[in-house]
């Protein structure tokens, strides 16, 4: 089935000539990737949107002016994966729901001149570069979605929370939809409290996950019980089930709250009657979204039986165009006994991430192998191993080692554990020495 998507943009639009272009380039890089042409159309009225297509909206000030489109936009947002390009900076604030969304922002800020830049298929340098390096992640995110049969498996509710929590929570939001996640609520709850806490209860009957973010401008103190009063009479229901109910309260460190809030969350916290299952947790945000994807790993992994772990190897890190020379490095370690699992690249685009992801999460260390210039793989792989905690991983690598003709101080700065092999030397037996010695 060819891939359906959408790119909605206003009639008017200062952008309507690089939407053109997004459409063309967005058209001939998925028919690469994917062997298949697909169909990408440009509109302007939502009426006319295929619900079952991808959809991109291109966002500027004459959308955003366009509130009728914008509240459109919010209902479509609870049944369909919205990506949002955004060619320039935008003068006006967006709409809050633009915050959960997955958002492209095709500019960049030069520091110099205090200025931004539109990047574009034609432009040359960094702009150019910028541009091809968010299309191809736009892509990936495209072509994961639209190959999705159905919703993911798991299920997650996020508690509303106060305003200082809310981008961290939009955040949070953010990661989870990008993994496939399926996130409650899903549109705006009754203000009528009955209505609401009905609601509530339904939703924490069907998800996996129940996570509350607790804010110091939080005052609905009863609103933060209540909804763990259900969440807690749940998790009891379901607790000698296999369908138990995973419950996260989690507060940023450095929380700074009254005498009278403090007070009313070491009472809350006292409260068995509605923190059963919960754990409760007082860490940045990335040590939550770890737990979280931990934990969703273990229960998949669980069903995954007699897949070999990665714990104990090296995970050696090309591109497709280097396999060749990657083998030969995997052939050299694995002769000093050092075990090793390389990157693949006959799986679907989806498989090879997920691939991916396990193995940074779960290998002893990285070696990646780079013998060309292509910097901005470079610069997406050694991020993926900066978000590694995010993917569930507990521990830090014991090494990390570089094999390039360039430098590679980069790393030196990111990484504590880090060896720079310089592939313009002559690779021999001892080259491999300081990147083997501190994986012991």
């Amino acid at each position: 089935m060819a891939l359906d998507i959408n790119i909605l943009v206003e009639k008017n639009s200062n952008y309507f000539d690089w939407t053109t272009n997004i459409q063309n380039n967005l058209m001939g890089y998925v028919h690469k990737k994917l062997g298949h042409q697909p169909s990408v159309h440009v509109v302007h009225d939502l009426e006319k949107l295929d619900l079952n297509a991808v959809l991109l909206v291109v966002i500027d000030d004459e959308l955003i002016n366009n509130q009728k489109k914008v509240n459109a936009l919010k209902q479509i947002s609870s049944n369909q994966v919205i990506y949002l390009l955004e060619p320039m900076i935008i003068k006006h604030d967006l709409p809050a729901f633009f915050y959960t969304q997955k958002r492209y922002k095709f500019y960049v800020y030069d520091s110099i001149e205090e200025s931004y830049s539109p990047t574009g298929h034609a432009k040359p340098g960094r702009l150019g570069a910028e541009y091809w390096s968010k299309l191809f992640d736009l892509s990936n995110s495209v072509m994961a979605v639209g190959g999705k049969s159905s919703k993911s498996s798991v299920k997650i509710f996020v508690a509303e929370t106060s305003k200082d929590q809310l981008i961290k929570r939009d955040n949070l939001i953010r990661d989870l939809k990008e993994s496939g996640v399926e996130i409650y609520p899903d549109h705006p709850l009754s203000s009528d409290p009955e209505q609401r806490k009905q609601k509530l209860k339904e939703m924490l009957e069907m998800v996996d996950y129940s996570i509350h973010m607790f804010g110091a401008s939080r005052k609905e103190f009863p609103e933060l019980k209540a909804q763990n009063l259900i969440a807690s009479g749940i998790s009891k229901e379901r607790m000698m089930t296999e369908k138990k109910l995973t419950r996260y309260i989690w507060m940023p460190v450095g929380l700074r709250l009254s005498e009278e809030q403090s007070l009313a969350f070491e009472t809350f916290k006292r409260d068995l009657e509605s923190m059963h299952g919960a754990e409760l947790i007082q860490a940045p945000l990335e040590t939550l979204k770890t737990l979280i994807y931990s934990e969703i790993n273990r229960n998949a992994n669980a069903a995954n039986n007699g897949v070999n772990s990665f714990q104990d190897a090296v995970y050696i890190i090309n591109e497709i165009a280097n396999t060749e020379g990657a083998i030969e490095v995997e052939k050299q370690l694995n002769s000093k006994g050092v075990k090793t699992v390389r990157s693949v690249f006959d799986q679907d685009d989806m498989s090879i991430l997920s691939r991916h992801k396990r193995i940074l999460r779960e290998c002893t260390g990285c070696l990646l192998y780079h013998p060309t210039s292509n910097k901005m793989w470079l610069k997406s792989t050694m991020d993926d191993i900066v978000k590694s905690p995010g993917y569930g991983r507990k521990q830090p690598y014991k090494s990390i080692g570089l094999m390039s003709k360039e430098n590679g101080e980069g790393f030196k700065s990111r990484f504590d554990t880090y060896s720079f092999i310089d592939l313009n030397n002559k690779i021999d037996a001892s080259t491999f020495d300081s990147f083997i010695k501190q994986l012991s």
